[in-house]
C-alpha cells in the first residue's frame, strides 16, 4: 500500500513490517532481562532447638504464626453423646493450607461449672495458632461433675479423630491420632484428671485450677497442674496441691501456682503477660506433640509464679 506524505511516496506496508521486525528484535534482546521473582512460602516456620530460649518464650507468650479456622456440627462433625456442642480449631497458612510437613497433634479443652463451650474459645484459638488442632466442648449439663467432664473430654477427642477419615473434612489424613491430650478449668480440670485415669494412652494433661477435693488421681500421664494463690472457689490447699502431691512419684508432673491468682486467672492464655499460655503450650508441645524445643521453657520458673515445681526427670 502507498501513502502520500508531504510530496513523497512511502511504501507504508514495508515500513510497518520493518517496525514490527525491530520491535520483535528488541523484545528478544531484552527477554533475558525480565526476571520472575521466586514464589514465597506462606507457611510459618516451626520453632526448633536452634531458636534462642528468649525468642522461643517470647513467641509462646502470644498468639502463634498460623491463621485459625473452625469446624462445627454444621460442617459435618459429630456431636456427643457425652458432650453437648463442640468447635474444632485448626491451623492454616495465609493461603488456607494446613501445615504440610507434619501431622497435627490434638487437644480437648473443657470448661468449668456452669461454664459454656464459648468460655474455652480463647484456648482453642491460641493452641491452633501454634499448630495444635484443638476442640472446645460444652457439657451435657452446666452442672456436670468432674467424672462426667472427663468422659466428655474423651468423647470430644474421638470426634476429632473421626475427622482424620471423614470424607470432605479439611483434616482428613492430617491428624496424628495418637498424639492427644486433655485440658480443663475448674471442674473441667478435675475432669481432665479423671480422663487420664480412664485413658492411660493420653500423652498429656493440663489441669487448670482443678476442682475435685478429696480425690487422689493415680495415673502415669504427664500432668501440669495450675493453681491460683488466692483462689477462693477451688482453693489450692484442697485441690491443686493435693492433686500434685498425691500424683504417683513415677509420673512426670509440674505444679504452677500463680501469684495472687483468683479462680478466673487462667481463662485467657494472655493472662500474666502471657505466662499462662506459654507454660501450658510448652507442656503440650513437649509431651503431646513430642517437640523437645519447648523443654527450655519448662525448666524456668514463670515470672508470675508464687510456687513452681517441675518434676520431669523420669
Amino acid at each position: 500500500m502507498l501513502r502520500y506524505t508531504g510530496g513523497k511516496r512511502v511504501n507504508w506496508y514495508r515500513s510497518s513490517i520493518g517496525i514490527k521486525v525491530l520491535a520483535l528484535a528488541a523484545i528478544s534482546t531484552c527477554a533475558g532481562c525480565l526476571v520472575t521473582p521466586p514464589p514465597t512460602s506462606t507457611a510459618p516456620s516451626t520453632p526448633s532447638v536452634e531458636q534462642s530460649p528468649e525468642d522461643l518464650l517470647a513467641g509462646a507468650r502470644v498468639s502463634g504464626p498460623w491463621d485459625v479456622r473452625t469446624l462445627k456440627e454444621s460442617d459435618g462433625i459429630q456431636n456427643g453423646p457425652d458432650y453437648d456442642s463442640a468447635t474444632i480449631y485448626y491451623p492454616v497458612d495465609q493461603a488456607g493450607a494446613l501445615p504440610a510437613k507434619q501431622q497435627l497433634s490434638i487437644m480437648a479443652f473443657c470448661p468449668g461449672y456452669r461454664g459454656s463451650e464459648r468460655s474455652m474459645a480463647p484456648w482453642g484459638k491460641f493452641m491452633a495458632s501454634h499448630g495444635v488442632v484443638t476442640v472446645t466442648l460444652g457439657t451435657n449439663s452446666l452442672s456436670d461433675q468432674p467424672p462426667a467432664r472427663g468422659r466428655a473430654l474423651l468423647d470430644a477427642l474421638e470426634t476429632v479423630r473421626n475427622e482424620n477419615t471423614r470424607d470432605g473434612s479439611p483434616l482428613k489424613g492430617k491428624l496424628a491420632v495418637a498424639q492427644v491430650g486433655v485440658a480443663g478449668w475448674s471442674m473441667g480440670g478435675g475432669g481432665a484428671q479423671h480422663a487420664a485415669v480412664t485413658d492411660p494412652k493420653l500423652r498429656g494433661v493440663v489441669a487448670m485450677l482443678p476442682w475435685q477435693p478429696g480425690y487422689a488421681f493415680e495415673h502415669a500421664v504427664p500432668v501440669m497442674i495450675l493453681a491460683g494463690q488466692k483462689d477462693r472457689i477451688a482453693s489450692a490447699d484442697r485441690n491443686a496441691r493435693p492433686h500434685f502431691e498425691q500424683t504417683p512419684s513415677g509420673t512426670i508432673k509440674s505444679y504452677y501456682e500463680i501469684k495472687n491468682g483468683g479462680h478466673f486467672v487462667v481463662n485467657r492464655p494472655s493472662s500474666r503477660n502471657g505466662d499462662i499460655g506459654a507454660w501450658v503450650l510448652a507442656w503440650i508441645k513437649t509431651y503431646v506433640e513430642g517437640n523437645a524445643a519447648y523443654e527450655v521453657i519448662l525448666e524456668q520458673k514463670p515470672e508470675s509464679a508464687s510456687w513452681y515445681v517441675s518434676d520431669r526427670k523420669k
